[in-house]
């Protein structure tokens, strides 16, 4: 790659992994993905952890504008995850479906909404950042000390947007997991005749 640093390659490849991550995900929900309660939390565990990091930076980078007043915006961005959370588990515990395969394995499918509005909502909040600090900053763990009010603003303000998207994967979890439990379970076999 002519004109590109070394660090602005490694952070191409960390988001391009990330987004392969998240793109292959998509793409097994809604063809079906075999159901265990460690993989529909899973993903939305790893989202979370990229969640937290993300906030937890743009909250240091806060605290050089605002001060100590930089943690309030930890319950905006609690506050987004549990209501989009909440306001999705109605919507996919009606449209989730489970099927059992020839491997005997259960089997569950979602409509491709949900996970590809999670992809594109992590990229607007990669793509923010970029804009904002550069390419580098992505994986250079470092964030800049200094930072304009309007610049932090719109940081925030793609951290709330992203902030949804967890919601909407735990509130998929959740919806998935409750659609499980009161799906009618499966007849009994036949005792063998004695």
């Amino acid at each position: 790659m002519s004109g590109v640093s070394g660090a602005d390659e490694g952070a191409i490849i960390f988001i391009l992994v990330i987004v392969f991550v998240m793109a292959r995900r998509t793409y097994v929900l809604s063809q079906g993905a075999v159901y265990s309660s460690a993989r529909v939390f899973g993903y939305g565990g790893f989202s979370a952890i990229l969640f937290v990091v993300l906030a937890a930076s743009t909250i240091y980078v806060a605290s050089t504008v605002w001060g100590p007043l930089a943690l309030a915006l930890i319950a905006p961005y609690l506050g987004v995850v549990v209501a989009s959370a909440l306001l999705v588990e109605p919507h996919v515990r009606r449209r989730v479906t489970f099927e059992r395969r020839e491997d005997n394995q259960l089997y569950y499918r979602l409509p491709v909404l949900i996970p590809l509005l999670s992809l594109v909502l992590f990229v607007v909040r990669v793509s923010v950042e970029i804009e904002l600090f550069g390419l580098s900053t992505l994986t250079s763990f470092t964030v800049p000390t200094t930072v304009t009010s309007t610049a932090l603003a719109i940081l925030v303000g793609a951290d709330l947007v992203y902030g949804v998207s967890i919601g909407l994967l735990f509130g998929r979890g959740i919806g998935v997991r409750n659609a499980y439990r009161a799906r009618p379970e499966a007849p009994a076999a036949p005792l063998p005749a004695s």
